[in-house]
């Protein structure tokens, strides 16, 4: 079996986008995104080895994985993991619907 590849929702590369753009207007620089975005690109390979490394949710094939203060929901398939939705869990929990 090919090994698995990361697709990303539009939902989630726009959530993750308004993440770094907060953070590059907070603190008048990109250094914090960029450290981010590694952290999260490091954490995807780890995904891609471990798919399961994630807490399983209610929904079957779907698992979320805490990085720093988001949590970064998946779905594991047969070709691909695909990123569905970043989440900042200092939000209020009513306000997510994955």
């Amino acid at each position: 079996m090919a090994a698995r590849r990361i697709v990303w929702t539009t939902s989630a590369k726009v959530q993750l986008k308004a993440i770094f753009e907060y953070f590059n207007f907070r603190n008048k620089s990109k250094s914090y995104s960029l450290k981010l975005n590694r952290l999260i690109q490091t954490e995807l390979k780890i995904i891609l080895q471990q798919p399961n490394i994630g807490k399983k949710t209610n929904s079957i094939n779907i698992r979320g994985l805490l990085i720093e203060n988001y949590y970064i929901f998946y779905e594991i398939n047969e070709t691909h993991i695909i990123i569905l939705s970043v989440w900042d869990t200092r939000q209020d929990p009513k306000r997510f619907d994955l």
